[in-house]
């Protein structure tokens, strides 16, 4: 089988290629969907953040970035730099994918990336494709993906350093160089945060000392044109950092959790992330892009305390190569192969645990039909093929279609796609601790996933009013979870049902103002009548998710932006507690442009100084403040 769908794949190529017409491809492209349409014609459900939206909304994470947009929970588990964990959807947060430039960062020992370091330094654009996207992406993908796309130097060589200094005695410092020199361009920048932050022991539960952060972050593009049609880039992203933290076991008092809630200082997680790639891309004629990238992602994070460390070190190497093929006006084909290898370490430490050292190989191919009418219809069909040496064979399908009324500018869009999860290495071979059973399963099975959206968007007025509302539904069967205390054993606990409705409402108002409102509604529930927790909601994922924001351009070289975020309770363990109460925080921020090459900023979080808890006995934010300037010059 595996002999066959390579000679399937380059077949179809080989075939298509010798009657392929040569049709200037359009601008493309959504990066996420590996550039197979355009946003307006996508029929997925794609949210896209812009450089110049990431400047005016003034967040300095993707985590505060993307909190309360649509279909997405964001947890922040104590202070600045504090774990963040993203859920999409309701799957878990080992569900949502994140690409940086093509390239996969989810680590193999625990199948997550912690969200809570990442930075928006240098970033040029956000993607988020909602639903199962294992057809692209291939495993854990089945929540969706986020794709950074970093900032590609353009025209002038332009130089920028910023400052930014508020609450919790918090620092930013950064320096940005970006342009291009005959054939070769480049984007590069160095950031440093530092913050005394607050304790990421909640007071109500015996937090007093302030957890800081010092976060270090590098990035750099590097480009050269050999001719119109060949193209070769470095790309890497490092960020080193320390963040300070606590032991934290649910909400209330020590006597509550075991004892367990403490204080801590001089315990800290000390984190290096790397992720470095080099694609090369062809164009052959204006019909075929072909695009091969090898990767490497690192991540070390060990926690450190008095007496012992722990930790976790991962490696994944990639070769993927892709190809965009344009048959001709409507039809095109994607196709590709991967070749991944990951290694995962878990160091040991507590009590003298022993640690484990593991690998796993990933081939695939997939391939895709793109079916598209301008202004029309929009259709799309494939599946990928993995053969994995811990999992063995996986076949996954992706179905999307859309269709436009030119005349009444509505569109309706539907999407039909299965995914698939492997366990992590810690799910399967995480060692004992000293205290406790031993809480990994090597009996795990990958979890199964079928998901499926239909949707109606609709402009009005001239697209100065634009509508949406999508319906969504998923079934997670095998679903991964800890099981009840003192243990946590890791189980299959049967099937994940999550349900949900994405609403958004985009106004262009006189006067230079502009109002956008996005709600979700997601309703999600373990059905598995054996076993204790049967019916109940998955943790730490709201049933409502509200933001509005309201713009302003001014001529005078304003800009500002007020922000409102609302989401319902939390639900959480049920011992030790950890649910969450429903709160709102209120924000705002504003920029002034004084001349061509200063610009003055500040900011307001949680105004209000609302109750912020995202997960039970951590801390959270209050009331803060923010100044600051970019300083541009050539």
């Amino acid at each position: 089988l595996k002999m066959q769908l390579y000679y399937l794949v380059f077949g179809l190529f080989f075939m298509f290629s010798s009657n392929a017409s040569a049709v200037e491809l359009e601008t493309i492209k959504v990066t996420s969907s590996r550039d197979i349409l355009t946003a307006d014609n996508i029929p997925g459900s794609l949210s896209v953040f812009t450089e110049k939206e990431i400047k005016k909304k003034q967040h300095q994470t993707l985590g505060d970035m993307l909190r309360g947009e649509l279909g997405i929970d964001v947890v922040q588990s104590g202070s600045n730099g504090s774990q963040t964990s993203i859920f999409m959807r309701g799957a878990g947060s080992t569900s949502t994918v994140l690409i940086v430039d093509g390239v996969e960062a989810n680590l193999g020992t625990t199948g997550a990336f912690d969200f809570g370091d990442l930075t928006l330094n240098n970033v040029e654009r956000i993607e988020v494709l909602r639903g199962p996207q294992s057809l692209q992406w291939g495993a854990n993908a089945v929540g969706g993906v986020i794709n950074i796309t970093t900032k590609r130097g353009k025209g002038e060589p332009t130089h920028s350093l910023s400052f930014e200094g508020g609450s919790y005695k918090t620092f930013r410092e950064s320096l940005r160089s970006s342009g291009s020199i005959e054939k070769f361009d480049y984007s590069v920048s160095a950031s440093l945060l530092t913050s005394s932050g607050f304790s990421s022991l909640n007071k109500r539960s015996g937090g007093e000392e302030d957890d800081g952060t010092v976060n270090k972050t590098l990035s750099t593009r590097l480009g050269y044109d050999f001719n119109p049609d060949t193209r070769i880039e470095f790309i890497g992203r490092y960020t080193k950092s320390q963040d300070e933290t606590d032991s934290i076991n649910g909400e209330g008092p020590p006597e509550e959790n075991w004892g367990n809630n403490k204080d801590l200082e001089g315990t800290f997680n000390n984190i290096d992330d790397l992720i470095v790639s080099m694609p090369f891309q062809k164009n052959f004629g204006s019909w075929w892009n072909l695009k091969l990238t090898p990767s490497m992602a690192y991540n070390r994070a060990l926690t450190v305390d008095e007496t012992e460390n722990d930790g976790i070190l991962n490696r994944t190497y990639t070769l993927e190569m892709q190809n965009n093929i344009e048959l001709n006006r409507n039809f095109s084909v994607l196709f590709g192969g991967e070749y991944q290898k990951k290694f995962g370490i878990n160091i040991g430490g507590s009590g003298g645990s022993e640690g484990y050292t593991k690998w796993n190989g990933n081939e695939a191919l997939f391939l895709q039909g793109i079916y598209e009418l301008p202004g029309h219809l929009a259709l799309t069909a494939g599946f990928r093929q993995d053969w994995n040496t811990t999992w063995d064979e996986t076949t996954t399908e992706k179905f999307e279609a859309s269709y436009q009324f030119p005349k009444t500018s509505t569109k309706l869009h539907a999407a039909y796609a299965t995914g698939f999860r492997a366990p992590s290495f810690n799910n399967l071979f995480a060692p004992k601790l000293p205290c406790c059973a031993k809480s990994s399963n090597e009996s795990l099975l990958p979890e199964e996933i079928k998901g499926s959206e239909i949707g109606i968007k609709q402009d009005l007025m001239n697209e100065r009013v634009k509508l949406g509302i999508t319906y969504f539904y998923s079934e997670i069967k095998n679903f991964i979870q800890s099981g009840p205390a003192p243990n946590f054993v890791q189980d299959n606990f049967g099937e994940f049902h999550s349900q949900g409705l994405e609403t958004s409402i985009d106004l262009k108002l006189p006067h230079e103002f502009s109002f956008s409102i996005h709600h979700t509604w997601n309703d999600h529930y373990l059905f598995e009548k054996t076993k204790a927790n049967h019916y109940r909601p998955g943790t730490r994922r709201p049933k409502h998710k509200l933001i509005a924001n309201l713009y302003h351009n001014g001529d005078n070289g304003i800009e500002s932006v007020v922000g409102l975020f609302i989401r319902s309770k939390g639900e959480g363990h049920r011992f030790p507690p950890s649910g969450t109460p429903a709160f709102g925080t209120v924000r705002t921020a504003l920029s002034y442009q004084y001349d061509k090459n200063i610009k003055l900023t500040a900011r307001l979080e949680n105004i209000l100084d609302a109750r912020a808890l995202e997960v039970g006995g951590f801390g959270y934010p209050g009331r803060s403040g923010y100044v600051g300037f970019v300083y541009t010059f050539n």
